[in-house]
């Protein structure tokens, strides 16, 4: 709708049905998670324009994805909805309801970043959802036996409720509001907690998440990383584990240092958790001057965490990290190497689909995502064209693919990892049409 027909029509009110989102589309795609077993691919619309009501959370069928690829690189085939791209004819465009579970979204508050899975057995799932325009942390069941999500008692596409949506500490209205600006967020399936980072201030949130029973934010520790000088502005961006119940690492925007945390229960094992500030380190060597690098946006481990990659924006760099254990029970924390990135990298993702392990890096302003090689020193393998605005990125290894949202041209891009293949490193499907075609 145009500026002026908006001013004229004013005086009338859209209807609920008017501004609620489609669940058929993808709208400012941010957040992606991928089930444990891989079947399944949830996305975060976070409607960012405030064109509806609310953001959504959709599922994504994998084994449809691979399908439908799988007839196209074989042999051409183009199935209804779908058209091959006009600017790189390799790709396969499709409409995104032909991968989208029929049903099984839920609407969410405005502004999610990202979210992140806990498994609760038996396929069954919970979403923990950090929302930055309620705030909350936003909790979403997912049923196995139902194939799909929920956060309400009201049947159809669900608004989530506020019986889902943790706005206060403890569930305790004489308590602390959640703090503003809610981002980054890590499951700890084992230690049945989740960390919430706050992108605005150097605070970090925890919360319990007790699989039979609904999440409790537990505990909160603010003031962690220092102002920066210039803007006077900080906070903590992004949150990684290193092992399943271990410790958690937590970067900031404005300070080249890397705090890790524990969890304790010291009430028993029905109690809730409490947050253990642990040792700190600084990125020393990334950056032309020693303690130069801030804005770490980015922290992936490898298996069995013995290596960290942590993704900076100012030098805009991949560093390593040494986490092995030192011999007396702590891990190292050294950096060992970096190479240069992109700027603007937005998302981390690293995997071993049959040929080493590799970090993904999106690049929001370029459009790109850096494949980079760890062994033998740090280096930029290949780089791949990608799509408008790539944010987060979600590596399937025995799929052998890397999942992309596209912020600007809501779509998902689909990327082959199979080694040797030649579709290595590129794009072969988008879920959702690009909004300029």
């Amino acid at each position: 709708m145009g500026l002026g027909l908006a001013l004229a029509a004013g005086a009338c009110t859209a209807s609920s049905e008017e501004v609620r989102p489609p669940a058929d589309q993808l709208f400012f795609p941010t957040g992606l998670a991928a089930s444990p077993d891989e079947s399944l691919l949830f996305v975060m619309s976070a409607n960012s324009e405030l064109r509806y009501d609310s953001g959504t959370v959709q599922v994504i069928d994998l084994a449809t994805v691979d399908e439908t690829i799988d007839a196209w690189l074989t042999s051409g085939e183009r199935p209804t909805g779908c058209e091959r791209d006009l600017t790189l004819p390799g790709i396969l465009d499709c409409d995104e309801a032909r991968f989208f579970i029929a049903g099984a979204g839920v609407r969410t508050g405005n502004f999610g970043a990202n979210l992140a899975v806990q498994d609760l057995g038996g396929g069954n799932l919970r979403l923990v959802v950090p929302v930055r325009g309620d705030p909350s942390v936003t909790w979403i069941d997912w049923s196995a036996a139902d194939r799909k999500l929920s956060c309400s008692s009201d049947s159809g596409f669900q608004l989530c409720d506020d019986a889902h949506r943790l706005t206060r500490m403890r569930g305790d209205d004489s308590l602390p509001q959640v703090v503003s600006e809610p981002f980054g967020v890590y499951v700890d399936s084992t230690a049945e907690v989740a960390m919430v980072t706050h992108l605005t201030s150097g605070t970090v949130t925890l919360v319990d998440l007790p699989p039979d029973g609904p999440p409790v934010l537990a505990d909160v520790i603010g003031g962690l990383f220092a102002s920066d000088p210039t803007t006077g502005a900080r906070g903590a961006t992004a949150v990684a584990g290193r092992t399943p119940g271990g410790l958690m690492y937590v970067t900031s925007r404005t300070e080249n240092r890397v705090q890790t945390f524990a969890v304790s229960r010291p009430g028993g094992a029905d109690a809730l958790p409490l947050l253990l500030a642990g040792d700190y380190f600084f990125l020393s060597r990334v950056g032309t001057n020693a303690g130069q690098s801030s804005d770490t946006r980015g922290i992936a481990f490898g298996a069995g965490g013995d290596r960290a990659y942590m993704m900076n924006r100012e030098p805009p760099s991949l560093a390593l990290v040494d986490t092995s254990d030192d011999g007396l029970g702590f891990p190292r924390n050294e950096v060992t190497g970096a190479t240069d990135l992109c700027r603007e990298a937005s998302g981390l993702a690293v995997a071993d689909v049959g040929d080493g392990e590799r970090a993904y890096v999106s690049c929001f302003q370029d459009g790109e995502v850096y494949v980079i090689d760890p062994r033998g020193g740090v280096e930029v393998e290949d780089i791949a064209t990608i799509g408008r605005g790539p944010f987060s990125v979600v590596a399937s290894p025995t799929r052998r693919r890397l999942y992309v949202s596209n912020f600007f041209e809501n779509t998902v891009a689909v990327v082959d990892l199979t080694p040797g293949a030649p579709t290595q490193n590129r794009v072969v499907l988008r879920i959702g049409l690009p909004e300029d075609q």
